[in-house]
């Protein structure tokens, strides 16, 4: 009897706990019926008891599990849109809410709700939901990126640059689209849905160390205006930016100006060279630079047209124009012999150049059932370009050398894309093909005439599937292109294979560990190319080298990554390894030094580095700091060197209400390729930033504790060894305002994402310069 009972009541209570095992889902969209992605879903009772929460996935979908009956209450947000409250009665099965409508904010950032960091692990990336405080207390999407503090990514403010700790490219885009720092730092916070972080990108990204893509939305009507400033009061230095959008219904009209200025008074050069001659003779002088001018200044446009579709297509049309002028570098300096410093010259080298770079854009993107899409770009290409310069040894009132060089240059290039993907349950599958087609002519005047035509092609084919089984990540992919150059009959025609693999272990959703491998050939400079000779100075000769060769590279990797509580930490370990790369070789020919560049035996580089971060109070305030170690083994044809570095950088951001802070350092992060090391930069900077509303002031200093910024090389070379040191004052102690103000008005969905933008940037110009 009692066994029966227990039967009885083990059947109750089984029926009980299944019965109670409900399950509430829905599907979130926009106005538009657009999904939105990572909303954040909640659940409480009636009595306001937190029951449950999740976000949204790609579709904009939901679903909760195991639930109770009774009342609830289930609160939907998401960044940008108002939130939205359900109550849900007499739940007592399994309930489909089906498509559920929110509306988009009138001010976004009144509307956000994130209050943790929110970081979602993909397989093939990291999404990051920015908090409140960190959109709150950002002016744009650069400064938005410093604040998440990625790991092995360096947001350098000074130079408005965002690099890799590996070195490699570290590709931008804004909804898929390949774009420069200058429309990143456009992007508005309250329009940046998302950034999405490829850590470990895929054949598509060409070979990216990393990719950073912001996924915005879009208005459907009305739009904004921004403007970013920022000036030195004290030393012609700016930064400055115009961005407009309006949008009508599917279009969207975008306009975008970007510009910038240096000025320097104060830049003089310092150098060591020594000449060892056939004849067993040996000249070491010294240089001894006068403080003279240095000016920069560039401007970059862009005028875009988008329409999209719903979810079916999307296209984009845009004309982009870029300017960089260089007006003048001036080096004035005593040169001299070190057994005879009387008997020395005075030097004048001055330098400028100019770049006009237009080109047009079009882009087409088409969504296909059972998750496919195909997406088509082509880019057509103009470079027009100036350098010139002078160079002068003057003893007495004779001149000794005199130097002239002019080059004008234009090349014309297009560029085709296409990309086709596949997914399934097991993961994704993408083919595509690129070609890019460039014809270069380069007139030479001056104490030197040449002329250079040049024609260049490349045509990549790759395909790769990304996929997951359980704790383990892959990717495998199987690439080929191949390589054409022609320059007066000469050149090269090369197929190469390319294949690439990636091995990611997920211990947990705090830590995993990753391998990486690939191979990839690289396509010679234009510039190296050329097969013209140009004089550096009295003693020196550039010269190009048209038998030149693509170069293998062959690069492996391994990463652990951890985050625990309110540390984080990383470990890197990855290893470099170019076959026959084009590295620089000196030569003596009839009392001259020549400089030139040739396939050499091999380069490599091992590094290892650590990175930690803390964040003790949440988004109030988070430090990191990395310190790591690079050893170079660089192989020439007739020269063998070595080196190692060690380098460390830090880095500190602090918000509180209104108001933000930083600080970055770094010491000299070097670099040795050829026979040249590099000596990296050593820089401080810290600012401080107030913000209400949709206006923005704030100010930076530029390395406050030091006299004078510098950066220099060395070259490695038995024959004609050297030193330089390059030195400017302005840089240091540099006070800067900055200045961000925004208008916004009309209502906002997300945007397609465009995946593709290419543009030609390599003038083949090959530079006279010293250094």
């Amino acid at each position: 009897m009692k066994k029966i009972f227990s039967v009885l009541v083990l059947i109750f209570i089984c029926q009980a706990t299944f019965a109670q095992a409900l399950q509430l889902k829905g599907h979130i969209l926009t106005a538009t019926k657009q999904p939105i992605e990572f909303a954040n879903v909640i659940l409480r009772k009636s009595d306001s008891t937190f029951v449950t929460g999740g976000m949204t996935d790609m579709k904009g979908k939901f679903s909760m599990e195991h639930l109770e009956k009774g009342i609830y209450n289930l609160q939907i947000s998401s960044l940008g849109y108002q939130t939205k409250n359900l109550e849900i009665r007499d739940f007592n099965k399994d309930v489909d809410l089906g498509n559920i409508e929110i509306d988009s904010a009138a001010v976004a950032l009144n509307e956000v709700v994130v209050t943790g960091a929110k970081v979602i692990n993909e397989a093939d990336r990291k999404i990051l939901l920015p908090t409140s405080k960190q959109m709150k207390a950002a002016t744009n999407g650069f400064n938005l990126l410093q604040k998440l503090n990625l790991k092995r990514i360096q947001v350098d403010v000074l130079r408005n640059t965002i690099s890799a700790s590996g070195g490699g490219e570290v590709q931008l885009r804004i909804n898929g689209v390949k774009s420069s720092i200058q429309e990143v730092m456009s992007l508005r916070p309250e329009d940046i849905l998302r950034i999405e972080h490829h850590d470990d990108p895929g054949l598509k990204y060409g070979g990216a160390e990393a990719v950073i893509d912001y996924i915005t939305r879009r208005k459907e009507s009305g739009g904004f205006l921004a403007f970013d400033f920022t000036d030195s009061p004290h030393v012609p230095f700016g930064d400055n930016s115009v961005t407009a959008k309006f949008n009508y219904k599917k279009s969207e009209f975008g306009l975008f100006y970007n510009g910038g200025y240096r000025e320097m008074d104060h830049m003089w050069r310092e150098n060591s060279e020594t000449f060892n001659f056939s004849d067993g003779r040996t000249l070491t002088r010294l240089e001894d630079g006068t403080p003279d001018k240095w000016a920069r200044n560039w401007h970059y446009m862009q005028m875009n047209y988008n329409y999209q579709e719903g979810q079916d297509w999307f296209f984009n049309a845009t004309l982009r124009t870029n300017v960089n002028d260089n007006p003048r570098t001036n080096y004035k300096s005593y040169l001299y012999p070190t057994n005879n410093p009387s008997n020395g010259v005075n030097m004048t080298d001055r330098s400028s150049s100019w770049e006009h770079i237009p080109s047009l854009d079009l882009y087409y993107q088409r969504n296909l059932k059972n998750q496919q899409s195909l997406v088509l770009n082509i880019v057509g290409t103009y470079l027009d370009s100036n350098s010139q310069r002078y160079y002068k040894e003057i003893q007495g009132l004779q001149t000794l050398t005199d130097i002239f060089t002019n080059v004008d240059g234009s090349k014309y290039s297009i560029i085709g894309e296409g990309i086709y993907e596949k997914g399934f349950k097991a993961g994704r599958l993408s083919a595509g093909v690129k070609h890019t087609q460039s014809y270069t002519n380069n007139e030479y005047t001056g104490n030197s005439l040449s002329l250079t035509n040049m024609r260049q092609s490349e045509t990549y084919v790759y395909t790769e599937f990304q996929g997951k089984i359980n704790k383990f990540n892959y990717s495998l992919g199987i690439g080929g292109s191949r390589s054409w150059f022609n320059q007066g009959g000469e050149g090269y025609h090369n197929y190469t294979f390319r294949p690439t693999a990636s091995l990611k272990y997920n211990f947990n959703d705090n830590s995993f560990l990753r391998y990486r491998g690939n191979i990839y050939s690289t396509a010679p400079s234009l510039s190296d190319l050329g097969n013209i000779e140009q004089s550096i100075d009295s003693l020196q000769i550039r010269r190009g080298n048209s038998n030149l060769k693509p170069v293998m590279s062959y690069v492996n990797s391994l990463n652990y990554d951890i985050t625990k509580g309110i540390f984080s930490g990383s470990l890197f370990l990855g290893h470099w390894y170019y076959n026959k790369p084009i590295m620089e070789e000196t030569r003596v020919e009839n009392n001259k030094f020549i400089r030139t560049n040739d396939n050499q035996k091999s380069w490599q580089k091992l590094n290892t580095e650590m990175e930690l971060s803390i964040n003790p109070f949440k988004d109030i305030f988070v430090a990191k700091i990395v310190t790591g170690m690079s050893y170079f083994d660089s192989k020439g044809n007739n020269y063998h060197h070595t080196y190692t570095n060690w380098y460390m950088r830090a880095e500190a951001n602090a918000s509180y209400k209104n108001w933000s802070a930083f600080f970055q350092m770094q010491n000299h992060k070097n670099n040795l390729f050829g026979e040249t090391l590099e000596y990296g930069e050593n820089y401080h900077l810290f600012g401080i930033m107030y913000k209400h509303k949709q206006l923005s002031l704030g100010a930076m200093m530029i390395n406050p504790f030091v006299d004078n910024w510098k950066a220099g090389s060395e070259n490695l070379n038995a024959s004609a060894p050297s030193k330089n040191w390059v030195y400017i004052k302005e840089t240091s102690r540099l006070f800067a305002i900055q200045v961000s103000y925004s208008f916004n008005f009309g209502r906002k969905y997300q945007s397609s994402q465009k995946r593709l933008n290419n543009q030609d940037t390599d003038t083949g110009v090959m530079s006279s310069n010293k250094k």
